[in-house]
């Protein structure tokens, strides 16, 4: 005679391996089609913070200016302290009230702000030979245009600027003042 149960009650519940594989199957294939998607989009976040971030603090510099009566320095800067002689932005910035007009911050003088970026990950480079921006009493921007990209050094965000007139004011850009393409 035999003793197993028959009917409903002697079903196995569960998976079969078949079934199991064909699961691992397509979620590896969804997983390895979103990664590389939620990479651009998290790279395309930090590309518009940086730009936000750097507009956010031109405006400020140029508003400083004017309310003080002085010339205000925007500059790159690895201590938060002191000026780097370069064109890159990436480690941080600083801005300071410039007091003597030698765009460098020197005892005394004023800082009025330190940028200290949470992810290094976007280039920000100037216009070359443009080491700082600075911004005179009456909100102007002496000098040429200074341009500053935002660059992906891994190319697969279309880089983005900020143009800075002579009138002090910023403004956004995917191409250079000459509508030339950007480089990184």
């Amino acid at each position: 005679m035999d003793s197993r149960p028959r009917g409903p009650a002697s079903r196995q519940s569960g998976f079969s391996l078949v079934e199991t594989i064909t699961v691992l199957t397509v979620s590896l294939v969804i997983l390895a089609a979103g990664v590389p998607a939620m990479r651009l989009i998290s790279t395309s976040n930090r590309m518009s913070a940086s730009v936000s971030t750097m507009a956010s603090h031109l405006h400020l510099a140029r508003s400083e200016a004017i309310k003080r009566g002085l010339r205000a320095v925007l500059c790159p800067s690895r201590d938060g302290r002191t000026c780097l002689s370069g064109s890159e932005w990436r480690e941080g910035y600083i801005l300071f009230a410039d007091a003597n007009a030698n765009r460098k911050r020197d005892d005394g003088e004023e800082l009025l702000r330190v940028h200290r970026p949470k992810s290094r990950a976007i280039r920000i480079l100037t216009t070359n030979g443009r080491k700082w921006i600075r911004y005179q009493p009456t909100g102007e921007a002496p000098g040429s245009n200074v341009t500053i990209t935002f660059c992906d050094p891994g190319k697969k965000i279309a880089p983005k600027a900020i143009i800075i007139s002579n009138t002090g004011r910023p403004r956004f850009s995917t191409t250079k003042p000459n509508g030339d393409p950007l480089e990184c």
